[in-house]
């Protein structure tokens, strides 16, 4: 069992190594290994009671992000103890943060401002958990593509409750000089489907479920890693999800709340470095379904921590890209100071 990680790297430099370029079409960039510190300076934590928290998230990356919580907690490593609850989709999700049937959400940045601003719910983002996870895949596609300029004019299918997806994609088009058509569908499983039927077809998921998508069809391929095409267009970090914790159960339990922070950071920080026992632990808790694919696509999850004032001054960025993009994408507002929780 992995037991309590003492986190000697700073936050950013946990983040460097999450968010490096992950080029599927090409030279993948290699995984770092742990660092001595992480493998093996572990430390037992005595407490005499656990703050029992809830975790909320739907399948995909955030889900993974927690698997190794999860059994920090089981096996009574962690400072808190932990259980998780997982939604079909995001907003199923942002109404479970809402009501307090969860302590926590692990969100996509445009849905934890929105409930901050447009639904008014006291919130805080406690820190960003994953960036640069958007590829666009091809059913019989070619691996020789030069640039998304290729992809001009052509029809993209995406999950509609995703909807940083199309903001991130005109985002590029405009900075690129082109357009895309979109094709809606409810679900990542109804792309993978629609994609799946449709030779010739384009989509626009995340990983793992390019993976899984990967996994389902030897024709399906990976075209296109938004990553740099975004970094060109932006300059900012593409988060595409974050640790939220409601404004009640962070002001009622402040030091748990830091010590909650402590043990996120130990279990995103493991992720990528054991990538086996990462997919185990993802079947074993049910955050995914598939072990296979779970593997796979950890390198391009884009799993990383950013906290503190660099996380507020990333998604900052973000927002007022978003905010540019479309009002409505971040509910009608930048979030202000009180949105970011500052240890």
């Amino acid at each position: 069992m992995i037991k309590k990680i003492l986190i000697l790297l700073s936050a950013s430099s946990v983040l460097l190594s999450g968010c490096a370029k992950t080029v599927r079409v090409g030279e993948n960039t290699p995984v770092p290994p742990a660092t001595e510190a992480e493998a093996d300076d572990l430390e037992e934590t005595p407490q005499t009671e656990k703050t029992a928290i809830k975790i909320g998230a739907t399948k995909g990356a955030g889900s993974v992000s927690i698997a190794h919580l999860l059994e920090n907690s089981e096996d009574d490593s962690a400072y808190e103890t932990y259980s998780a609850e997982l939604y079909q989709d995001p907003n199923q999700l942002m109404g479970a943060l809402a009501k307090g049937d969860v302590n926590a959400a692990i969100l996509p940045p445009d849905k934890a401002a929105k409930l901050y601003n447009e639904y008014d719910f006291k919130c805080c983002v406690g820190a960003i958990s994953s960036t640069c996870n958007y590829y666009i895949l091809e059913n019989g596609g070619s691996q020789s593509y030069s640039d998304i300029k290729d992809f001009d004019g052509r029809t993209i299918i995406i999950n509609e409750t995703d909807k940083m997806a199309e903001p991130v994609l005109n985002k590029i088009a405009e900075y690129k000089g082109i357009s895309f058509e979109y094709r809606y569908v409810d679900t990542n499983e109804a792309v993978i489907k629609a994609l799946s039927e449709t030779p010739g077809s384009l989509a626009l998921l995340q990983e793992p479920f390019c993976s899984q998508a990967e996994l389902t069809s030897s024709g399906i391929f990976v075209v296109a890693d938004l990553y740099d095409y975004w970094q060109e267009a932006a300059d900012c970090t593409l988060a595409t999800n974050c640790l939220v914790i409601s404004k009640k159960f962070l002001d009622s339990n402040r030091e748990v709340s830091d010590l909650f922070i402590k043990d996120y950071v130990a279990s995103v920080s493991i992720t990528r470095h054991n990538m086996s026992k990462t997919a185990e632990l993802a079947e074993k808790y049910e955050l995914f379904d598939s072990k296979d694919a779970v593997e796979k696509a950890i390198p391009g999850c884009g799993i990383g921590i950013l906290t503190g004032p660099d996380m507020k001054v990333e998604l900052n960025k973000l927002y007022t890209i978003l905010y540019d993009i479309s009002i409505d994408s971040v509910g009608r507002a930048v979030p202000d100071d009180a949105f970011y929780y500052m240890q």
